[in-house]
């Protein structure tokens, strides 16, 4: 059994996700947050009592809305997104929505905005392409230096192919970094019976009769021969957050159809 990730692994996942200087100016205070509650234990465990009480410090010192609150708003935000808690614990700082101007706007929209939904094994493999692409950097840069050793670039097809594969190697990685920031982990314990991202879902076409199974994935995850449609496709985005029993209207390229919701599982 994987060992649980701890407070400290968590707020490193976090300030590896923000932009680096973000990160240089956050640090201090989402690790001060972190020292306190102890950076060896279970981030999972985590409560709103913990978080409560940190704030409450600040508070007994008469700083209100404290400027050290709000990178650890953020942490919060970003943890319950992924589900490294297992609720949203920013409430228990007791912010105002204002608190910190335009810093204190961003942390609160954390867990709103753009969401990415997607599930435990997305988020794994976007980390894992990522990586991967990020260790390639080096090898297309030897290629432009090369490339650019040739002092005639009219005609230089290889420079051409170098600037191009780096141009395509940068868009998904901040394609990929993009959709990491505002990943949303759901939780199967949460869902209700409702269907979302992870679930299997059976559907009755009540135009032909004909029964269907999808199981409902983030767009990178997407496996149309088996099954896997994404939550963001006509069909996914028409079942996200309904029970057995509710009907739907799909709005797909052939037109209007409807489709009766006969199960929901995951």
């Amino acid at each position: 059994m994987a060992e649980p990730m701890t407070a400290g692994d968590a707020s490193a996942h976090f300030l590896q996700s923000i932009d680096p200087e973000q990160a240089r100016v956050e640090r201090p205070d989402v690790e001060a947050f972190i020292a306190a509650y102890g950076a060896d234990r279970p981030i999972g465990e985590l409560a709103a009592s913990d978080v409560a009480a940190y704030a409450k410090k600040f508070q007994d010192d008469g700083i209100e809305d404290a400027p050290q609150l709000e990178p650890v708003r953020a942490f919060l935000a970003y943890a319950s997104r992924l589900a490294f808690t297992t609720t949203n614990l920013v409430p228990a700082l007791h912010l105002g929505p204002d608190a910190g101007g335009a810093r204190g706007d961003r942390a609160a929209a954390d867990l709103g905005g753009e969401a990415f939904r997607m599930t435990v094994e997305g988020l794994a493999n976007l980390e894992r392409e990522l990586e991967t692409l990020k260790a390639e950097r080096p090898r297309i840069a030897d290629e432009l230096r090369a490339a650019m050793a040739d002092k005639d670039f009219r005609e230089n097809a290889p420079l051409d192919a170098a600037r191009d594969s780096q141009a395509h190697l940068e868009a998904r990685i901040r394609d990929i970094e993009a959709r990491l920031r505002h990943a949303v982990i759901i939780d199967p314990s949460q869902k209700d019976g409702r269907a979302n991202v992870g679930s299997t879902v059976k559907l009755l076409n009540m135009q032909s009769d004909r029964e269907q199974v999808f199981h409902l994935v983030s767009p990178n995850e997407v496996e149309p021969a088996s099954g896997k449609i994404s939550v963001e496709s006509p069909v996914g985005a028409a079942v996200i957050d309904h029970r057995p029993g509710d009907e739907v209207t799909v709005d797909a390229p052939s037109g209007k159809m409807r489709f009766k919701v006969l199960d929901v599982t995951g």
